[in-house]
């Protein structure tokens, strides 16, 4: 019976411990800036660009972009620019999309690293996709991607191997999906709250 009270107020403890860690965890994140989410393809004629293993090239540089299928965040928009960038970056960060939402200033997203790319073969033709982690203008992260259709190569063997030999693919910009990166005291208050979970249940099974 001792043994069981003695379980159960340090389980209490460690609980009432983690609460305000988890709390303030919390609160940092609600009130901090939440980054846009959600995705948008590029609607026209086609923005080109000269794709290599060094960077992408837009033609013309920025490239002026309407755009055409969205969700989330990015519903509202309707113009923008996207600038052309570096593999690996040569800058801390680099500006690579302004959005204009019906003229009213846009959501700026400056790249901070290039992960990738990936290719995959489509009908017609193929594909590369350039995964990104970023900042939007308010300071808040994204991680994402970032898609083209290439015009030169039919499957996704044959447009790797010639971006591996530094060769210059022909593509055209068709979207771009972010997603945003968790807060780090949201993390470290529901680690907290799960490690405080685990603590509890050990000693309970031990009581037993």
């Amino acid at each position: 019976m001792i043994s069981f009270k003695s379980t159960l107020l340090n389980a209490t403890l460690a609980v009432a411990a983690a609460l305000p860690l988890a709390t303030a965890g919390l609160f940092t994140s609600a009130g901090s800036a939440q980054a846009y989410t959600g995705k948008f393809t590029f609607d026209g004629d086609g923005t080109t660009a000269n794709i290599t293993n060094t960077g992408v090239d837009f033609l013309t540089n920025p490239g002026r972009i309407e755009l055409g299928l969205k969700s989330g965040d990015f519903s509202g928009d309707s113009l923008g620019n996207i600038y052309d960038f570096l593999t690996p970056l040569g800058t801390p960060s680099t500006l690579f999309i302004d959005l204009d939402p019906i003229g009213n200033g846009g959501k700026e997203l400056s790249l901070t690293s290039i992960l990738g790319p990936t290719f995959d073969t489509v009908f017609g033709g193929s594909t590369i996709s350039f995964n990104f982690r970023g900042l939007f203008e308010d300071g808040s992260q994204a991680i994402g991607n970032i898609d083209f259709t290439t015009f030169d190569f039919d499957s996704k063997e044959s447009v790797s191997a010639a971006y591996t030999a530094g060769t210059t693919i022909r593509g055209s910009f068709k979207g771009v999906t972010v997603s945003s990166v968790p807060e780090p005291a949201t993390l470290l208050g529901l680690g907290a709250v799960g490690a405080v979970m685990v603590m509890s249940r050990r000693r309970k099974s031990v009581v037993q």
